[in-house]
């Protein structure tokens, strides 16, 4: 019985594959600053695609994170230059008088085909407060 359990549990996990990544960052006191976010086009054809639901899994302790809609026009240094594109933009703000340490992590749900499973990206900040 245990090990039919723990093939399930295995299944389960497999059947949402899971990926990670963690950034530094620094950013002024007392001041609001984007640490990151994502555009939502497929790199080859330069076509828009869906912007995710993206959710904070682990809110700062010393700020204030906000996941906010950007649009930017993409540099000569693309593969489509000059062409707009929508995604997201985190930006933080530390607390009043913060300096030191803080971290957030955001999950993103993201499928690279239209019938494929999710995989949830998590993005974790290191946030340096100077």
């Amino acid at each position: 019985m245990r090990r039919i359990s723990l093939l399930l549990i295995a299944g389960a996990l497999l059947a949402a594959p899971a990926a990670a990544e963690t950034f530094d960052r620094t950013v002024k006191a007392n001041a609001r600053t984007a640490i990151g976010g994502f555009f939502g086009y497929e790199v080859e054809t330069c076509y828009p695609s869906n912007i995710p639901d993206a959710k904070v899994r682990h809110a700062p302790a010393n700020g204030q994170i906000a996941i906010v809609p950007h649009e930017q026009v993409l540099g000569a240094d693309s593969r489509c230059p000059g062409r707009k594109v929508r995604g997201l933009a985190y930006i933080y703000t530390p607390k009043k008088g913060f300096k030191g340490l803080d971290e957030v992590a955001i999950d993103i749900p993201w499928s690279s085909t239209d019938t494929g499973v999710d995989t949830l990206w998590t993005y974790t900040y290191r946030i340096r407060v100077e």
